[in-house]
């Protein structure tokens, strides 16, 4: 029998990578994380399928994984991904599949810093979309700026999401990403928003086609926006113009401004958006900064909220 044809030992590498692939702890994963797991896990075992999964025991193998990632070094968060899928696999590995007894691949540095923290889109830059936008292209910079909703998540939504509650309305619906269920209040530009639906269209927010809306397709809408305006104001200096390196991603500080004023609460906010307690305070507060129109009103209930949650202003 030559080597091709021998059967798969059930301590190789890629084995124990199908078994995790099988096992409810990767089946409860939303699709979208199964995929992305999918893509680093088939490299995984493209590399090392055949090598036996107890040599992760070694310490010296976290050489052989670093090079094994240096794929991902142009692309700091894949990168950190990357660090992040081998330490599940070889956590469960440990714990759950019993076919290695340790392994050193744990608290492993990230590079990847995220530097847009301080970017949220100003009231007079929300406004000057809207100002070009059409109907369809309007819903998506509301949903984004007043319900804080991710690319993944504006066009999921229907109207079976919006429940009633003692004081008005939310979103309720599970995350994208996480899986993790959400409950977003309405504030009254999402009612508009709701209640301006046309019957018969199945999905609140709609590509510019009428078609469900991909996460690629609304951050594109806005990006396209953007460049609208800017080429308006180019022609025309009087106009206002939107910087550059703003995304619809980083309406969320906006948004999260935006339901701090309507009412929740911090650990409301952190949950909504996917965010720690203290990052969504100072969020906020950077907001509040840039914004000062607001500062009174959103500084005072910052200032409550963090009382509440016991964060030090």
């Amino acid at each position: 029998m030559n080597e091709a044809s021998q059967p798969e030992s059930r301590n190789a590498t890629s084995a124990v990578i199908r078994r995790y692939k099988n096992s409810a702890h990767f089946k409860i994963l939303a699709p979208r994380t199964k995929d992305d797991y999918e893509k680093y896990l088939d490299s995984l075992e493209e590399e090392f399928g055949p090598d036996p999964i107890m040599m992760f025991e070694e310490k010296e193998a976290l050489s052989e994984i670093r090079t094994w990632k240096d794929q991902w070094s142009h692309s700091p968060r894949q990168y950190d991904y990357a660090t992040s899928i081998v330490t599940r696999l070889l956590n469960w590995a440990k714990a759950e599949d019993t076919s290695i007894v340790t392994h050193f691949h744990m608290d492993i540095a990230r590079i990847y810093k995220s530097k847009r923290a301080h970017l949220v889109w100003l009231p007079e830059e929300i406004q000057a979309l809207k100002d070009v936008a059409n109907e369809r292209e309007t819903r998506i910079v509301v949903a984004a700026s007043e319900g804080g909703l991710t690319p993944q998540d504006i066009g999921l939504l229907k109207r079976e999401h919006v429940q009633r509650t003692p004081k008005g309305r939310r979103l309720f619906f599970k995350r994208t990403k996480t899986g993790n269920p959400v409950a977003i209040p309405v504030t009254p530009a999402l009612a508009e928003l709701i209640d301006n639906t046309p019957k018969g269209q199945e999905y609140l927010v709609v590509s510019l086609e009428g078609h469900r809306l991909q996460p690629e397709r609304a951050s594109g809408i806005v990006r396209d926006l953007r460049n609208r305006v800017n080429a308006l104001a180019k022609d025309d200096p009087a106009k206002y113009s939107i910087r550059d390196e703003l995304h619809l991603y980083d309406m969320r500080g906006t948004a999260a401004t935006e339901l701090l004023r309507a009412g929740c609460s911090l650990e409301e906010i952190a949950i909504t958006m996917g965010w720690g307690l203290r990052h969504a305070s100072n969020i906020i507060e950077k907001y509040v900064a840039l914004v000062p129109e607001k500062s009174d009103e959103v500084l005072r209930k910052l200032a409550e909220a963090r009382k509440k949650s016991g964060i030090a202003g």
